[in-house]
């Protein structure tokens, strides 16, 4: 894999559709060590890229990016408030992270220069090396970890980044430490035993989030994720079944059952209210935007 560092003299987006909960979107890095696993195999982020190189043989540290939130949250204050999602189309923990740390440099800075909100985004147990930072936040912060499927593997796609019940160990540690651990499901893969799953869910996590390629992925009809082939590679592996919408509406009503109503929800609503759920009390999501926009993965 080639790994480059491009000097980023910005770092905060303003950001809305799913992150609708949200003010600013922030991304430590563009491409994503991950893009050649399970998670990369149904990704809009290549779509968004715009970058030939194939999705998963290239990563871009942002050099600087601690610096540049310093100015960027200085500025974004006088709008606002700033509500962080990071990171929506990389993965803040990649394996790259270990060596380089821009996604600690930059929790270190939102220690001294805090946001009002913040959801780490990731699927690894990558938050646990930063709890000390994150415990250090005066703000709502929130640890948002992928879990697409309970399956050790599925036929046909590639391996997982990180098995899923190492994702659900690292969701009830971070709950443990005292912070918000929200389980997303996103995108809804074929389970093994979704009673089972739901209710390991329910054991490591605050909330729940549950999304599915055919409305997640900021394109008309999951456009962008046909376009990848991952619907035909279920077909082909037997789990057609769970290319249909029915296959969410199933899986979040047994969630509920197990969960309860208020800690599952759906797709662009299941974000907003996972940032809602982490906000001060005082505090309410933006209005919707009238644009499109991909879920975060």
């Amino acid at each position: 894999m080639r790994v480059d560092e491009s000097a980023c003299r910005t770092i905060l987006t303003r950001t809305g559709g799913f992150l609708e909960g949200f003010t600013h979107s922030l991304n430590p890095y563009r491409g994503c060590a991950f893009g050649g696993s399970l998670c990369g195999a149904s990704c809009y982020a290549p779509a968004l890229a715009r970058d030939a190189r194939p999705w998963g043989s290239w990563l871009a540290a942002k050099g600087g990016a601690a610096a540049a939130y310093r100015r960027d949250v200085v500025r974004e204050r006088r709008r606002g408030p700033v509500r962080v999602f990071c990171s929506s189309v990389t993965d803040p923990y990649v394996p790259q992270e270990r060596r380089l740390g821009v996604t600690r440099s930059l929790l270190a800075a939102m220690a001294e220069e805090p946001p009002d909100a913040l959801a780490l985004q990731t699927h690894t147990p990558g938050p646990l090396r930063d709890l000390d930072l994150l415990l250090r936040l005066p703000g709502a912060v929130s640890v948002q970890i992928t879990v697409e499927t309970d399956r050790a593997s599925i036929p046909g796609l590639p391996p997982h980044a990180f098995p899923p019940r190492e994702r659900i160990d690292a969701l009830a540690r971070v709950r443990a430490a005292g912070l918000r651990a929200v389980g997303v499901v996103a995108p809804l893969l074929p389970l093994e035993d979704p009673a089972a799953f739901a209710r390991a869910l329910d054991r490591a996590c605050d909330f729940v989030v549950v999304d599915h390629w055919l409305v997640g992925d900021g394109s008309a009809g999951g456009a962008r994720t046909r376009a990848r082939g991952f619907p035909e590679r279920l077909e082909r592996a037997g789990f057609g079944a769970w290319n249909r919408i029915e296959a969410l509406h199933e899986t979040v009503g047994l969630f509920r059952r197990i969960l309860g109503e208020e800690r599952v929800g759906v797709s662009r609503d299941g974000f907003t209210r996972a940032a809602a759920r982490g906000a001060p009390r005082d505090a309410a999501p933006a209005p919707a935007p009238t644009t499109p926009a991909a879920a975060p993965r």
